[in-house]
């Protein structure tokens, strides 16, 4: 962590959306270790999470439904209900969606390439706003899994990774997003590693059921 500086995206979990305060909690704890072993921490503004989000989608959606399209088709029914409803609405984009969420994409990967190279080495936010829940749980999927800062880093392409920060009272983890330059993934796991030297989170596991 040493000469490390940390640029640090709290608007996407403190306003853009409101993460939960355990989650908030974790990561500002975290902050505060990697500070310790020496890195220096800098506020980092982007454009708003949604911004983030929207282009993702109409990209994302648009190239998963031109590849499923044949088989939603022809054999919907082998689809979990889930991934049905998130790959259909690809089938009403228009062309010029697309093709201006691709325009835009290339103007926000080189926004976030220039705060990289100019402002910090890395970048932090949280992951997900909520611990995890169970997948299978139609309604808790359809509210907290668009709880996320993901999208903007599946959209730029910049190496990112979440690590353990802690656990809630129900003993599910909580992360933070470690975000670094185009092929730097080393600077990304130096963090990661440095964090992990510094606390015993990576040590615990779940409990073994039969």
């Amino acid at each position: 962590g040493k000469g490390l500086r940390i640029g640090v995206i709290r608007h996407f979990f403190e306003k853009d959306l409101v993460a939960s305060e355990e989650m908030r909690d974790a990561i500002g704890a975290a902050l505060t270790v990697l500070e310790k072993a020496g890195a220096e921490l800098v506020d980092i503004d982007t454009r708003a999470l949604r911004e983030f989000g929207d282009c993702n989608r109409i990209i994302l959606l648009s190239e998963a439904y031109a590849v499923h399209e044949k088989d939603l088709r022809e054999r919907p029914q082998d689809y979990g209900e889930l991934t049905r409803q998130r790959l259909l609405p690809g089938a009403f984009f228009r062309a010029v969606d697309y093709v201006q969420a691709l325009r835009q994409r290339t103007i926000i990967h080189a926004e976030v390439s220039a705060i990289l190279d100019k402002q910090c080495d890395v970048l932090i936010t949280a992951s997900s706003m909520e611990a995890a829940f169970p997948i299978e749980d139609a309604q808790a999927s359809a509210t907290l899994y668009p709880r996320q800062a993901r999208a903007p880093f599946n959209l730029t392409g910049h190496p990112a990774l979440s690590v353990p920060t802690g656990f809630n009272d129900e003993g599910l983890p909580l992360a933070m997003q470690i975000v670094g330059r185009a092929f730097d993934e080393a600077t990304v796991y130096r963090v990661a590693g440095a964090y992990e030297n510094e606390t015993r989170w990576h040590e615990r596991h779940p409990p073994l059921t039969d």
